[in-house]
């Protein structure tokens, strides 16, 4: 009888960890699709500043636009991050896809790089993640070391698998 109870209670723990699991994986896709929804919602209401993130269009000092489009940067960026951070819980066949959009869309806005080299620091896995794939940036390039907080001058470290990243600020 008590290995009856016993298997009972492990086939429970079992059944119940899975649920969990697949709780977890919805609950965070959802939360992908929640950020996402911002993100297009906020393209769709200021459509002037979309070329600032997927077609590499500078962003100039003087620019009308330029303070919602630094508010933006910072939006995708904490999303990358966030996205990057949780992709195991979200499909780990679908990491890959995570990885080319991340990459690609920030190797070609120019405005997700300047708020990058401004706030290196809060942003841990996408500082691995560009340095992985050798990115190199308008102001600098994104090598192995301590990570550099830009024009704030400060500087910050992460706990990780590697030592930190490196953001160098190149002259024009």
């Amino acid at each position: 009888m008590a290995i009856v109870a016993i298997a009972a209670a492990v086939l429970s723990a079992i059944y119940s960890y899975r649920l969990s699991r697949r709780a977890h994986h919805t609950s965070t896709y959802y939360g992908v699709i929640g950020l996402f929804r911002e993100l297009d919602k906020t393209f769709i209401e200021h459509p002037e500043i979309r070329p600032y993130f997927y077609d590499g269009k500078p962003v100039d000092v003087d620019e009308s636009n330029r303070h919602r489009v630094r508010a933006a940067a910072e939006l995708v960026l904490d999303t990358f991050e966030w996205i990057w951070h949780r992709r195991k819980d979200l499909n780990a066949k679908g990491e890959e896809g995570w990885r080319a959009y991340i990459v690609d869309t920030f190797s070609s806005s120019p405005a997700l790089q300047q708020h990058y080299v401004r706030s290196a620091s809060w942003y841990p896995g996408i500082t691995r993640l560009i340095a992985d794939h050798g990115i190199v940036l308008k102001d600098g390039a994104v090598d192995s070391g301590d990570v550099s907080v830009g024009e704030r001058g400060g500087r910050g470290r992460f706990d990780g698998a590697r030592s930190g990243v490196s953001v160098e600020r190149g002259g024009e």
